[in-house]
């Protein structure tokens, strides 16, 4: 890696040629990530009307109900009530959590794509220590199967108390 003197000393080199353009000196940034999906946060209680909203939408979209319908028929099958449409609402309310299910894997999917990059640096960082650490003459090893002074039965700080019988 060279160090700061021989970076600066290039950069200087590199502005006094006058056989290199102003453009040498500009580099391209790394391309942006796909960006994480915004996820909107609602309370519980909103979350439910929320869920209660659309599995009613869906009712009415897919299966020709009225709103008035379809919010009964959800109301009902809510609190355990008979009606027509439960397998509807019961349908509808899968569907609903399939596509929930579907956007939150998509969401880890892009929360663990840009954490790629940050896991494979810190990998890369800890194989320096690593390296540095042996040979500096170093265990890096947390490791302590190794390192036995004493017996495992013995504790470390000291033998057990006696107890009166």
């Amino acid at each position: 890696m060279p160090s700061s003197e021989e970076i600066l000393e290039q950069i200087g080199r590199a502005l006094s040629d006058n056989t290199v353009g102003p453009d040498a000196m500009r580099c391209t940034p790394d391309p942006e990530p796909a960006p994480v999906p915004q996820v909107p946060v609602v309370p519980a209680a909103a979350g439910r009307v929320v869920a209660r909203e659309a599995v009613v939408r869906r009712l009415v979209d897919d299966h020709g109900l009225t709103p008035d319908t379809a919010a009964s028929a959800v109301h009902a099958v809510e609190t355990g009530q008979p009606t027509e449409h439960q397998h509807l609402v019961t349908a509808a309310a899968r569907a609903v959590a399939a596509e929930l299910a579907q956007r939150l894997g998509q969401i880890f999917a892009a929360f663990t794509r840009a954490l790629e990059p940050m896991a494979r640096a810190a990998a890369a960082v800890m194989r320096q220590l690593d390296e540095a650490l042996c040979a500096a003459g170093h265990r890096a090893s947390s490791s302590r199967r190794g390192h036995r002074d004493r017996k495992a039965w013995e504790s470390p700080y000291g033998p057990p108390s006696r107890r009166k019988r």
